[in-house]
């Protein structure tokens, strides 16, 4: 991992520069978010007309149509810019089902984007994650663990409270909740855009090494979901099952990385980076971890 953060990234992938960069608060599972692209792109390369707003807030509230219709209907009304679809996705995404929550919520995100775009002179950047976040913050889940799975000490807990805290805090960022286990912690914040995440974790790690160095250097880091202790025991195991859950197909990786950061670089279990991610844009080539989208 490097110092570079997810704005610089941003701009260099992109080539040119943002005025502004929005966290949308809802997080979204990434599977879903996959989807729904591919269903949007697919409607965009059939060149079809956009069917008229009335009829797709039918299909929206007719119990008879399908699922999939009503897929199709919010995806038709976050692409038409009007202000009056996005009323009907914002009105539609506060009563319907459940199975379609997480698409009601992208199809309003998208919409407000364009509406906002159409409406501004700034180009913005919308980041949508697993995990949402908070204005120009993006949430993150952590998992500290200890070396040879040594359960920690009251005084350890103590000290690494504040230390967790303190590297949080020192980098403009809020820890929303902090929890032990026997021989590991999970951190859930809000990092700042222009922030590595890194850089919290190496402030945390060489903190602690001057009370007896008993943290890893492994480090578990993500903006896609909280997991569970389950699931959290199992990466530590670099267990195959839960490393085969994780996966996504080729190029539509999910943001799980594993940081080394005694050797600045990620572990060899990290699938999901790709170094030609900065063949066309990065001289040095440096290591970054998988921007959330």
């Amino acid at each position: 991992m490097t110092n570079k953060n997810l704005k610089q990234f941003l701009e260099k992938k992109l080539h040119k520069s943002f005025s502004d960069f929005l966290v949308f608060e809802e997080g979204i599972d990434v599977s879903v978010q996959i989807k729904y692209e591919k269903a949007s792109i697919e409607f965009i390369d059939k060149d079809e007309e956009i069917r008229p707003l009335k009829e797709l807030e039918t299909i929206l509230n007719n119990h008879e149509k399908s699922i999939e219709d009503k897929k199709n209907a919010l995806i038709e009304l976050s692409m038409s810019g009007d202000v009056k679809a996005y009323r009907i996705i914002e009105k539609y995404k506060n009563v319907c089902d459940n199975q379609l929550k997480s698409w009601a919520i992208l199809a309003f995100q998208k919409s407000r984007a364009h509406i906002e775009h159409e409406l501004s002179n700034d180009d913005k950047i919308y980041i949508s994650s697993g995990l949402g976040g908070s204005g120009n913050k993006l949430r993150y889940f952590f998992v500290l663990t200890t070396n040879n799975k040594e359960k920690f000490t009251d005084f350890q807990k103590n000290l690494l409270t504040k230390e967790i805290k303190f590297s949080i805090d020192k980098n403009d960022s809020i820890a929303e909740k902090i929890t032990f286990y026997d021989y590991f912690v999970s951190i859930l914040c809000l990092v700042p855009l222009q922030i590595s995440p890194d850089t919290i974790l190496s402030g945390i790690l060489n903190e602690t090494k001057e009370f007896g160095n008993f943290l890893s250097d492994e480090i578990i880091a993500t903006n896609t979901e909280v997991f569970s202790e389950e699931k959290i025991i199992k990466l530590i195991d670099h267990d195959p099952e839960i490393q085969n859950e994780l996966s996504l197909p080729k190029n539509e990786d999910i943001n799980l990385d594993f940081f080394n950061l005694e050797g600045n670089e990620l572990d060899d279990t990290d699938d999901d980076f790709d170094d030609d991610d900065f063949d066309d844009f990065d001289d040095d080539d440096d290591d970054f971890f998988d921007p959330p989208f």
